[in-house]
């Protein structure tokens, strides 16, 4: 009998963690799961790590670096389950995760369920910041920039089908992927939410975004596919979700690049195509 569900973990240079992440799927209390490990050109001990691991439930696959968007297609491509979930090689899921969350699948337009991940350190204790999320029909919040909407991949189970008429992970971004997934599942079906923590989002030097760079570039380019995808229901909304990305990249300039010219610059441009915004900074 095939899975009901196909955990697919890509996996590249993740010797520190993915032990841990590997047991927290195996250890779940809903059993009728498979595992699929992605081993994306690693030149650590993750495949070892992974061949290791003794348990019929897992198959572990070596290939040439090629992206984490890439490892996740591929895993989908070998999955067996009704439903997919995609968890990085450093996060942990709780014991109840999918027994919580799958019960929310009631229909057909239902296409992802998510819920509440606490933040762990490299050690994996708890940081006392719980990520938390919405539901419903959130595209013009994800769009928005409107807080935290779905809080990571790893949080996320989704019904195969959704996420092949939604078409899959982009390869083409790298720090914006995992937005344009969000923004392209939310415009055609209903997000649900398990108001529980259920798992954990790991914060460690190697994972944290450095290359502010290649996020504005990303990030922008996501925004601009949404554009031409017919995704901003109005030229105001569309100015209104432009100006609240420039905010954001001014900011990420401003305290984490040290680039407050760079800073500067999104602050005006945001300013310039919404005129509202302004209030935004000074509260």
């Amino acid at each position: 009998m095939d899975p009901l569900v196909s955990v697919i973990i890509p996996a590249y240079n993740a010797e520190k963690f993915i032990g841990e992440t590997i047991l927290s799927i195996l250890n779940q209390s809903f059993k009728e799961l498979e595992l699929i490990i992605v081993d994306d050109g690693s030149t650590d001990q993750t495949l070892r790590i992974c061949n290791e691991i003794v348990d019929k439930r897992v198959q572990v696959y070596h290939r040439t670096n090629s992206g984490v968007s890439n490892s996740r297609n591929f895993g989908a491509e070998k999955a067996k389950g009704t439903y997919l979930a995609f968890v990085d090689a450093d996060d942990i899921w709780h014991p109840m995760k999918l027994e919580r969350s799958l019960p929310l699948f009631t229909g057909e337009h239902v296409g992802l369920v998510h819920s509440y991940m606490e933040v762990i350190d490299s050690t994996g204790t708890p940081t006392g910041d719980v990520l938390k999320g919405k539901e419903g029909n959130i595209l013009e919040s994800i769009l928005l920039w409107d807080g935290c909407n779905i809080p990571s991949p790893s949080s996320i189970i989704v019904r195969k089908e959704s996420y092949e008429v939604s078409g899959k992970f982009d390869p083409q971004f790298s720090t914006a992927a995992d937005q344009d997934f969000f923004i392209r599942i939310a415009s055609k079906f209903t997000i649900k939410m398990v108001p529980e923590v259920l798992g954990g989002y790991r914060m460690h030097e190697e994972n944290m975004h450095k290359n502010i760079a290649n996020m504005e570039d990303d990030h922008l380019r996501v925004y601009l596919k949404a554009k031409e995808n017919g995704m901003f229901t109005t030229k105001s909304f569309e100015r209104k979700c432009f100006a609240q990305l420039y905010k954001i990249l001014a900011g990420s300039w401003w305290h984490d690049g040290g680039k407050k010219l760079k800073g500067l610059k999104f602050v005006f441009k945001s300013i310039l195509i919404y005129p509202p915004i302004v209030r935004k900074y000074f509260t």
